[in-house]
């Protein structure tokens, strides 16, 4: 296995993965992908239905995708930052729908928490929402008219440049808006208490047994690994940014659903007390700027402070999706992380890593049932995938029994979904996107003065 998956893989306690899948094996229902996703699902089988037999595979060991690489926030925002495009798209109802489902992911993850004794480091801080003093209050003022347009600016609370000013040691830093439904959590040591109370219920898992091909017939479906078999009635996919490896399912255009995107982070050496107190950060919650020139910042439960930006990305154009380290942000992140916090120039960068998001065309999650109405699934998870991908676990326990419930009669879920063209050419696109996101990241930059690149 890779040795720098991320700062929550360097810094977590020994573990053990289970087994290898080596017999055949026969159950109802069989779940690819050991993330948010896949154990979601899986716990929720088992407590909707004990009687229901459920094994689950995972290519390498449980949280080794994006759940154990992100930056441990939890955060409710879904779709892209063109508010306005999306309330003309889908409408203020359905736009209420999602963002109330994404809160729904939160509050579920904070219940599992609580109620099966899991030590994740788990503080329900809320979050912050950061404009920036060179470009006023518009970005903010546009987000809260949205938030009221779909009834969620309920949890919200606007913070003025005065007040932000006295909380926080930036020159950059204007207005704010205050999430209280968010906080922040160690995602791997959630996703392995998940783990184990799932094989609590009954749920054999398997580690380090990727699926090689999924063979289906009239009868059943069949997932060979190399070693082993599982031979299931029902298939849940739960492989997000992975979900164009898997081989037997050209035939629903599965390969198109998603496209991965590498996204990268730094972690720095762990801060002092006299650190901290000059950099102000009382609510200690994650701060996420609202600009076209994106960062955010979170502290970490061991006093360090985590950060992503400045859109660093690489689209794999291959079948390649092993953990990867940006170079430029490796390099660059300490003048940026500095730039913001003049106070942290010269603390050095513990870690550095990267890993797979996954993006649909419209930015909006898929979730649902493909042609073949036995396969379940559910990718497009990027940037705020902890609570959808719990919240998904109910969504997809209900698909796979064939429950007529809320869920299954979502919009999310019977949404004619977009597709991306041929994997030969997507990434080619993403690429495109994502060197003009950093040219307008440069050109933002040297508006404002910032002395350095993003690339």
């Amino acid at each position: 296995m890779h040795d720098n998956l991320s700062y929550w893989f360097n810094s977590a306690e020994p573990y053990m993965p289970n087994e290898v899948l080596n017999t055949c094996e026969t159950v109802d229902i069989c779940i690819i992908g050991g993330g948010v996703t896949g154990l979601s699902t899986a716990y929720h089988l088992r407590k909707k239905n004990p009687h229901v037999s459920v094994a689950l595979l995972e290519g390498q060991v449980i949280g080794y995708g994006a759940s154990g690489r992100n930056a441990g926030q939890m955060i409710v925002s879904v779709g892209d930052n063109d508010f306005r495009a999306q309330l003309k798209r889908y409408g203020a109802d359905k736009l209420r729908e999602l963002h109330t489902y994404v809160h729904e992911g939160i509050d579920l993850i904070k219940t599992m928490t609580r109620e099966h004794n899991i030590a994740c480091d788990l503080n329900p801080s809320g979050y912050l929402l950061m404009g920036l003093k060179s470009e006023g209050n518009e970005n903010l003022n546009s987000y809260m008219k949205f938030s009221q347009s779909i009834y969620q600016d309920q949890f919200l609370e606007s913070i003025s440049e005065r007040d932000i000013a006295a909380e926080f040691t930036s020159a950059y830093f204007g207005s704010a808006i205050f999430d209280r439904r968010g906080g922040q959590f160690n995602p791997l040591k959630f996703i392995r208490g998940l783990k184990q109370v799932a094989m609590k219920l009954g749920v054999n898992i398997f580690e380090h047994s990727p699926v090689a091909s999924i063979e289906r017939n009239a009868s059943h479906i069949t997932l060979r690994t190399g070693c082993g078999v599982v031979r299931c009635n029902k298939l849940v996919i739960a492989t997000n940014a992975y979900s164009h490896l898997l081989k037997g399912l050209k035939d629903v255009a599965f390969e198109r659903n998603q496209t991965p995107i590498m996204v990268y982070a730094n972690v720095t050496a762990p801060l002092s007390a006299s650190q901290w107190q000059q950099l102000g950060w009382a609510r200690r919650c994650g701060v996420n700027v609202l600009s076209d020139l994106f960062y955010s910042f979170a502290p970490t439960a061991d006093g360090r402070l985590l950060y992503v930006g400045g859109y660093y990305t690489h689209a794999p154009s291959g079948n390649e999706m092993s953990p990867e380290i940006s170079t430029g942000f490796m390099n660059n992140g300490p003048k940026q992380l500095a730039a913001f916090f003049p106070n942290l120039a010269g603390v050095p960068t513990a870690q550095s890593w990267g890993g797979p998001i996954s993006v649909t065309r419209d930015y909006i999650p898929h979730i649902g049932v493909l042609a073949d109405p036995r396969i379940s699934y559910a990718n497009g998870c990027w940037g705020h995938g902890m609570p959808l991908g719990a919240r998904n676990g109910q969504t997809l326990a209900d698909l796979a029994l064939d429950l007529h419930s809320t869920d299954t009669r979502a919009w999310l879920v019977r949404r004619d979904k977009s597709y991306w063209p041929l994997r030969s050419i997507t990434p080619l696109i993403v690429q495109s996107v994502s060197s003009v996101l950093r040219y307008g990241v440069r050109r933002k930059a040297s508006k404002l003065g910032m002395s350095f690149e993003p690339e």
